[in-house]
């Protein structure tokens, strides 16, 4: 199996050349004759030495001008891994909080079976690791809403994964701040199978977080412009076609009490316009989001 190990970098410098090292020791020990590993760095406009440092490995290097957020630079990964025509993606961070000798535990599970997602979860080892009380609070509260949707997973925000070529085929990214819970729901969405792996995590050394106040507030519309985009007819064709039925309907019963002179204007009831103006807005936003899912321009408009 062809394997891409995935790692994007925005301003690392204090961590690459450890985990250069680090990733070099692991791949030269490497002897599983089952996987092809390849490694692809993407470079998120970094503005610091990373690129420079990047530069001087053996591995592939692709470079934003500018920084994207992390969520455009691993759906780039992804993209560059569709062409790469690989069987799967291994993707995890540079930061130094993440092992990569664990690489192995992931590539054990898909031999065993093919998985076409596996989560990594740093609640089972990462003794060690500590996490602030809103930290904490948010991947409480996306448990939650994972839990409501049928997913068991302990750990929604964790970086470490592995996707499948099946999962890569059709994935969708909305936005540009983030991907992890989209990656989750994407396969829920899609009807694939997923497992998670037990992972160590430690504690960053040195660099900073994306991860603020704003995190919690982005990744639910994210996650909420995913939803319409896998279910649009569900949530706006079909209740548009019924709320201009709806209308219709009232609209009838408007002409009929205008004609027995029962009410003095065609349209009497403020309701019908409203369910009116509804339903065409819904219907045409469905129809609209349909045509450009169908024209493959859709991830030019939200991306």
């Amino acid at each position: 199996m062809k394997i891409n190990i995935c790692i994007p970098v925005f301003n690392e410098e204090e961590n690459l050349p450890s985990f250069i090292k680090s990733l070099d020791s692991y791949l030269s020990k490497f002897d599983n004759k089952n996987f092809e590993l390849n490694v692809v760095f993407y470079n998120d406009g970094s503005s610091d030495n990373s690129l420079e440092i990047l530069k001087k490995t053996e591995y592939e290097v692709i470079s934003e001008l500018n920084n994207k957020g992390l969520g455009k630079a691993i759906s780039m990964l992804f993209e560059y891994s569709i062409q790469d025509n690989v069987d799967g993606v291994i993707k995890l961070d540079c930061d130094g909080q993440m092992d990569i000798n664990e690489i192995d535990h992931y590539l054990q599970k898909i031999e065993k079976e093919p998985f076409d997602l596996l989560q990594g979860n740093r609640f089972e080892k990462s003794n060690n690791f500590k996490l602030s009380f809103f930290k904490k609070l948010g991947i409480i509260f996306f448990r939650l809403i994972f839990r409501f949707l049928g997913m068991k997973i302990k750990d929604s925000s964790n970086g470490f994964i592995y996707v499948s070529k099946k999962w890569l085929e059709d994935f969708k990214v909305i936005g540009h701040y983030n991907a992890a819970q989209q990656i989750l729901l994407d396969t829920k969405l899609r009807g694939l199978n997923y497992s998670e792996v037990n992972v160590t995590i430690e504690n960053r050394k040195s660099g900073k977080s994306f991860v603020g106040i704003r995190y919690p507030f982005n990744v639910i519309s994210s996650m909420i412009g995913l939803i319409v985009y896998r279910r649009t007819n569900k949530i706006l064709t079909i209740p548009g076609i019924v709320t201009l039925l709806a209308a219709l309907f009232l609209l009838i019963n408007d002409v009929f009490l205008w004609m027995r002179q029962i009410e003095e204007k065609i349209i009497s009831n403020q309701i019908t316009v409203l369910m009116f103006i509804i339903g065409t807005q819904l219907l045409s936003l469905g129809l609209v989001t349909e045509f450009l899912k169908k024209q493959k321009l859709f991830k030019y408009i939200l991306n």
